[in-house]
């Protein structure tokens, strides 16, 4: 929702909502110390993506002319196709697969989001809404303006709805949608290569002389020992093994703080009746014994897991909820 030309100030709009009388500010993006924290995390995926992509820039140069700091730069610049439009446009329909909302479904969606967008402040046509054939209940934020939610979740009733999209409008707001993309974007060229060097590493050892495979295991031990001596003399080295349990770490409270910022605009009872839903249709598909199996307990949680489990989620919520002005 644009402001209005009668406005008291250019940044912000009055609207009016079943919460009373809302702000609508004209920038409401930033970047929260999550989202910060993951884009800090992903720096040693980012330098090492940047050796990649400058030793193919080279070898580009040697074979076309093109400039080393052209082709870097270039690279570089393109974590702004994040904030591109149609770029974004182009991701969720060809790579993604998902559709726009249909003439019904926008009809659907228009009300809820508007009320939900004006609860935080937000314009509701600055992002984009799209549509993923699944019947699983779910909804996802990315890039920059893009918030996606199933078919499956068009059929909440209107309040669980808007709870789902206020959770996910939480992300975009606090900047946990686009740092994660661009994350990804400026590590892909070196987990590419990783992942291409593990591949030719698995296809050519059953192909390799018994002398081959005994080099191989002493220049893995090499490596080993030369990792522990640098370990040793760097030990904030260590940081790079706990990289993935600690971005994991930081995707999980991002989860919880998006819960706790959509229920700070009035949507916390509404989140808990969907994550009560989540747990029931968890449940309903688990087997008749879920704590025990065969006389043992099920492990924990994996602590590389990007989300919390919903009884965490539920549990905050309520707490939350239970606190003073709530």
């Amino acid at each position: 929702m644009r402001p209005s030309a009668d406005s008291s100030s250019p940044e912000t709009a009055a609207h009016v909502s079943p919460v009373g009388r809302i702000h609508i500010a004209a920038r409401r993006r930033g970047a929260d110390a999550l989202a910060i924290g993951s884009l800090a995390l992903h720096l040693p995926h980012a330098a090492a993506s940047l050796f990649v992509v400058a030793v193919l820039a080279y070898a580009l140069q040697s074979a076309t002319g093109i400039p080393v700091y052209a082709t870097v730069a270039a690279w570089l610049l393109s974590g702004a196709l994040v904030f591109h439009r149609p770029t974004e446009a182009f991701l969720a329909h060809h790579v993604f697969g998902h559709r726009p909302p249909s003439l019904v479904e926008t009809g659907q969606l228009d009300p809820v989001w508007r009320d939900v967008t004006a609860r935080f402040g937000a314009d509701a046509a600055t992002y984009q809404l799209w549509i993923a054939e699944s019947e699983e209940l779910n909804a996802e934020a990315a890039a920059g303006h893009i918030v996606t939610v199933t078919s499956a979740a068009l059929r909440l009733p209107p309040d669980q709805l808007a709870a789902v999209l206020a959770h996910e409008l939480s992300h975009h707001v606090a900047g946990h949608s686009w740092s994660a993309l661009l994350s990804s974007w400026y590590a892909l060229p070196g987990r590419l290569l990783w992942r291409l060097l593990r591949a030719i590493h698995r296809f050519t050892l059953p192909h390799r002389p018994t002398q081959a495979r005994e080099a191989n295991r002493r220049l893995i031990l090499l490596a080993s020992l030369a990792a522990l001596m640098l370990v040793y003399l760097f030990p904030w080295l260590l940081l790079l093994a706990l990289t993935p349990w600690l971005l994991a770490a930081v995707s999980r409270r991002a989860e919880l703080s998006a819960d706790r910022a959509a229920a700070l605009r009035g949507f916390g009872p509404q989140l808990v009746a969907v994550l009560q839903r989540f747990i029931t249709d968890e449940e309903a598909s688990k087997p008749p014994d879920p704590v025990h199996r065969h006389g043992r307990l099920l492990p924990a949680p994996s602590l590389l897991s990007a989300k919390p489990d919903h009884h965490t989620r539920l549990q905050r919520l309520q707490r939350q909820l239970q606190q003073p002005g709530h």
